[in-house]
């Protein structure tokens, strides 16, 4: 059971801050457009990462030289303070839930699918699927191992002609070289194919992605950020920030976010 830490870190530039604060999301990407090129691998399934999107944290708060010059830029970049779990919720109209075919499937009731991180509109509109933005927190903290059965996990159990996919494993483990990082993601696997679809769509579908054949709904999707969480936003500015850039920050701050916090770096004068 991980002990969900009450802030998070994140390390970024000020091009996607402007972003981040003019349309108040928070942009999860996809595992194969990464750094870690390992993590869109999988034991049995080709390119499977490319379902699987994060959005990657620290829960490190003391500011770190490698994540700066990595993550963002000593000379002008940022890093964001925010509550775990900072995204809005939306409610579910009773209409849109009863088209999921999925509820028989998975089990569940409708009252797991009452609210979403991500309109159940929009993924009967945009037929993707994710029911990981259902659930209540999809925050995890990456464990980080030399077992190779973690690192390039098996997804699929073949069961009465039946294909079951099992993605959760993937992108919760990483390599132990990347252990500095202390490393807190978001993660949603986003599939092709709506929530009204039935069981029969389903199988050809996942046929499909085992085979490495159908493509990922999009590159990213971008979370919209919950109104108190973006107003308590802090951020702290880059060891060596110019004051060309500072002006920036202070600018975008007064225009998009006027109540959050500007802090100077704990590093001035030291690198």
């Amino acid at each position: 059971m991980q002990n969900t830490p009450d802030y998070l870190f994140h390390y970024t530039n000020i091009e996607t801050l402007s972003l981040i604060l003019a349309n108040r999301t928070f942009r999860l990407t996809s595992l194969n457009q990464l750094d870690d090129l390992q993590e869109k691998e999988t034991g049995d399934t080709p390119n499977f990462g490319q379902f699987c999107y994060v959005s990657s944290w620290t829960d490190d708060e003391t500011e770190s030289i490698p994540m700066w010059n990595m993550y963002s830029s000593l000379e002008s970049g940022i890093r964001i303070k925010l509550r775990a779990n900072p995204f809005k919720l939306y409610k579910n109209s009773p209409n849109d839930i009863s088209k999921i075919k999925l509820l028989s499937i998975i089990d569940s009731s409708t009252e797991a699918f009452q609210q979403s991180y991500i309109p159940l509109r929009r993924m009967l509109e945009q037929q993707f699927s994710c029911l990981h933005a259902m659930t209540p927190s999809f925050l995890h903290q990456v464990k980080y191992t030399n077992d190779q059965a973690k690192l390039y996990p098996n997804l699929i159990l073949k069961h009465d002609n039946q294909i079951l996919m099992m993605p959760d494993q993937l992108g919760l483990y990483k390599n132990k070289y990347w252990s500095f990082q202390k490393e807190w993601r978001y993660k949603l696997m986003c599939f092709p194919i709506g929530p009204d679809n039935s069981m029969e769509q389903l199988n050809i579908m996942a046929s499909l992605m085992v085979n490495g054949i159908v493509k990922q709904p999009f590159s990213y999707y971008d979370l919209k950020l919950d109104d108190d969480a973006f107003s308590h936003m802090e951020i702290t500015l880059s060891p060596k920030i110019s004051p060309g850039y500072r002006l920036i920050v202070n600018s975008l701050i007064e225009k998009y976010n006027p109540t959050a916090q500007i802090y100077n770096s704990s590093l001035i004068g030291l690198v």
